[in-house]
């Protein structure tokens, strides 16, 4: 039977904000339903639409935009300290509310969004049953020393623009690692080979979590659900259909 895309959009009120969000599928199909983090700070869910792909498998995919991105509510007038890690935690959650599966879902974060995906994992919820970490830091400070080669081959403009980034990054101090056997939910860790997330980028992930299974993708860069797009939502799908059970 062919698969027939539908999706629906709508706004999750929180507090004075509005957080935009996108269902493709049906929540109510039986199947854990996966949420999308995306990566920032700045980002949106655009360049992660492809995981509506998801979808045809009967796992309805979420995507968001979080607050002061995209269609959500901006607030460019905010000071940094507004922005904390709790603050879009408690957004998470009161997505999750509004839409009611807060009993039953999946987390997928795509390079910084994972930040957000292992501190929530790290809380323990009920309903929250496996964790997807793609392309992304288990300590900040890695993560730049990796990349630092990397930033090496690239124009000398784009070098500039990069490190102005990198100092200004919000949870430039973040370090997940020693803490991550604490996550007790299937993960899956997805890579390039290509990719910023460096072997020794995600090592903590692999070392740590109990349950853990790594997916590196030989002809990826930092994007493998673009640029190895068909593969990677099969090893998506195949990985929910293993550790998620029905309702």
């Amino acid at each position: 039977m062919e698969f027939i895309e539908t999706t629906r959009e709508g706004f999750a009120v929180f507090g004075a904000y509005r957080t935009w969000y996108r269902v493709t599928g049906n929540l109510d199909s039986g199947l854990t339903p996966l949420v999308i983090l995306h990566g920032g700070p700045g980002g949106t869910h655009e360049y992660l639409d492809a995981f509506k792909d998801v979808a045809a498998s009967g796992h309805a995919v979420i995507h968001y935009d979080q607050l002061d991105n995209g269609r959500s509510t901006l607030l460019p007038d905010k000071a940094p300290s507004f922005w904390s890690l709790n603050l879009f935690l408690e957004e998470l959650d009161n997505l999750l509310d509004h839409l009611q599966i807060s009993n039953n879902y999946a987390l997928l974060g795509q390079s910084r969004g994972s930040v957000l995906g292992c501190e929530h994992a790290l809380l323990h919820p009920r309903g929250l049953r496996t964790l997807i970490v793609a392309n992304s830091p288990s300590c900040m400070r890695t993560w730049i020393s990796e990349n630092q080669h990397l930033r090496t081959l690239l124009p000398q403009g784009v070098q500039q623009t990069l490190l102005m980034q990198e100092q200004s990054i919000r949870l430039k101090e973040w370090n997940i690692t020693g803490r991550l056997s604490k996550i007790e939910v299937p993960t899956l860790v997805i890579s390039g080979r290509h990719d910023p997330a460096t072997a020794q980028v995600v090592k903590p992930f692999l070392e740590e979590i109990p349950d853990v299974r790594w997916a590196l993708f030989e002809d990826s860069t930092h994007m493998p659900h673009i640029e190895e797009r068909q593969a990677c939502m099969g090893t998506v799908v195949k990985f929910l259909d293993e550790t998620c059970k029905t309702n």
